[in-house]
């Protein structure tokens, strides 16, 4: 992902938004699909891709946590049905199971941070925290890293 910073230096553009969408729309139709799944599906076929993490966190050479991170939660209509623009509520919340299980299975430390920040700390997309947010996240990351025993 890093190697997008280059790309997003020379532009200034982080991430390309179709003509259709709405910066952290509130209000959603009735729609709960995601990616290929039409509707509240078990997630498989890789889509999660946690064998890319199992890879990862293998060849780090350090400890590794894994944080998932903040979205934004919208209180709009449609709002029962998903969390935001991209995660319809029934795909965002079989992927935190499954992360969590994946975690546990494989004795990684997991840090769920989903819901850690309110939605007026996003900016414009269900990822892009505003400075307060972003200060919010790294000071609960620190509270988190700094109450872990050192290793050894």
């Amino acid at each position: 992902m890093q190697l997008y910073g280059f790309t997003w230096a020379a532009t200034g553009i982080d991430q390309f938004y179709p003509e259709t969408y709405t910066p952290r729309t509130e209000d959603f139709e009735a729609d709960v699909r995601w990616r290929e799944y039409p509707a509240p599906a078990p997630l498989s076929g890789g889509a999660l891709a946690f064998d890319v993490l199992a890879a990862g966190i293998a060849h780090a050479g350090a400890p590794v946590l894994v944080v998932n991170e903040p979205v934004f939660r919208s209180s709009g209509r449609n709002s029962d049905l998903r969390y935001n623009a991209w995660y319809p509520r029934w795909a965002y919340d079989a992927y935190r199971a499954a992360l969590a299980a994946e975690a546990a299975a494989r004795g990684w430390p997991l840090l769920d941070l989903w819901d850690a920040i309110p939605p007026d700390a996003f900016t414009d997309s269900p990822v892009h925290l505003t400075p307060a947010g972003s200060q919010r996240l790294a000071d609960r990351l620190a509270a988190f890293v700094q109450a872990q025993p050192l290793p050894g």
